[in-house]
């Protein structure tokens, strides 16, 4: 197998440089001098003969050629680090350690019934939880660096077995002065021309594309006058008069400027689950699965 003439060390270093734009702040960040960073720079220009910085405003920015270089740096360092997170996986699990992931976001009673979590006939297994997104722990564990994740749903891909555990009505959360405080629950014409905040419309697609559907079955296009993120995000913006979202209760943090009402159909839900990859075949995880799938029941 040939050996590579540049090191992955070389390469964290123009990674980061490229990031920060400045090699005294990429090296304080790396633990280096800049001149020890400078060199691996240098090195690596020297190797391919190529120049793959240029100064610009002050900044130091990668030249048409360290660009393109920049994109296969990054997947080689990114491909190490799954080779070692991978091999962590395996090895924990030989120690009866479980790397579970959990979105952030998730129902604050999902999390602590995560961390509740026993296994008949296996007294001295140890739960690691990891949190993030959703699709962040989604990729992980399509990876094999964690061995199952707890996130919203749906996740269409079929590379997982996944097991819904809970779910919770959807509410509506308006700024305290709107006209549709007085209504005692939110019929969809209610929200007909009605400044909607979209939450977590770009991580998780699917979740505003069910809720854009529902309303659609109605004649109703919901006007998104804005995205968040996630629901903090969102509930401030209601508090501001920004808008109307719609939210699962447990996300929701009680503050002054906020009324809470139920929708009417009491159809949408927030659904959440645990996945495991389906071709998994480690006993361990087969074992989890099935607690959680009795939990979910």
């Amino acid at each position: 197998m040939r050996r590579p003439k540049v090191k992955l060390d070389n390469l964290v270093a123009i990674i980061t440089v490229a990031e920060k734009h400045d090699i005294d702040v990429a090296a304080g960040e790396m633990g280096l001098t800049a001149s020890a960073v400078r060199k691996q720079i240098e090195v690596v220009e020297s190797t391919l003969g190529v120049r793959l910085f240029e100064g610009k405003k002050g900044n130091l920015m990668p030249t048409e050629d360290g660009e393109l270089f920049l994109v296969d740096a990054k997947r080689s360092v990114e491909h190490a680090l799954l080779a070692e997170e991978k091999t962590l996986a395996r090895q924990a699990l030989r120690r009866h350690q479980f790397l579970i992931g959990h979105s952030t976001y998730l129902s604050p009673r999902l999390i602590a019934l995560v961390n509740q979590i026993g296994i008949e006939d296996t007294p001295l297994i140890r739960i690691q939880h990891i949190s993030g997104l959703t699709s962040a722990i989604v990729r992980r564990v399509l990876e094999g660096s964690l061995h199952a994740g707890f996130g919203f749903l749906p996740i269409p891909n079929p590379e997982l077995m996944v097991h819904p555990i809970f779910e919770e009505p959807l509410v509506a959360c308006i700024p305290s002065t709107h006209k549709l405080t007085m209504k005692p629950s939110i019929y969809p014409h209610d929200l007909e021309d009605e400044a909607i905040i979209a939450v977590a419309r770009e991580p998780l697609p699917q979740l505003h594309q069910q809720i854009e559907e529902h309303f659609g079955e109605f004649g109703i296009k919901l006007h998104v006058v804005a995205d968040a993120f996630a629901p903090p995000e969102a509930l401030t913006y209601v508090a501001q008069k920004v808008g109307i979202c719609l939210l699962a209760r447990t996300s929701i943090v009680v503050q002054p400027g906020i009324t809470v009402k139920p929708l009417s159909t009491r159809v949408l839900m927030r659904r959440s689950g645990i996945f495991i990859r389906a071709d998994n075949r480690s006993p361990l995880v087969q074992k989890l699965s099935r607690c959680l799938s009795w939990m979910g029941s």
